[in-house]
């Protein structure tokens, strides 16, 4: 089982929803999504690459796997409105052209423990 960390962003998403949809969300994380990372997602492609999409409902659920630490660190969490600049991968985009998304995925992985 992968452990499941999110970006600043990311967990300001989360807490953006609604409760119902947060709980929703939780289950297939803590469920499918920490359990088999590859087999329920997409890998994106540029300038997204390296990043892997997990349709959950309406949502998609923005992470990278670091199979190194069995870990999965979440960037966003938000719909898909391909026309709109809500859309949650404009808004991730948006965050790696600023230099910010990479700071942000440091910072989580800084809180994961080194493998023995």
């Amino acid at each position: 089982m992968y452990a499941v960390k999110f970006t600043g962003e990311g967990l300001a998403d989360v807490k953006a929803l609604p409760k119902d949809a947060r709980n929703f969300l939780r289950k297939h994380i803590l469920g499918r999504l920490a359990q088999e990372p590859y087999s329920c997602s997409k890998e994106l492609r540029r300038p997204l690459e390296g990043w892997r999409s997990f349709r959950c409902g309406n949502y998609r659920i923005v992470f990278r796997v670091y199979d190194d630490l069995q870990a999965i660190a979440v960037a966003a969490v938000g719909r898909r409105f391909p026309q709109s600049p809500s859309d949650v991968y404009k808004k991730l985009e948006a965050l790696a052209a600023q230099g910010r998304l990479a700071e942000s995925v440091l910072h989580v992985l800084r809180g994961f423990p080194r493998p023995r």
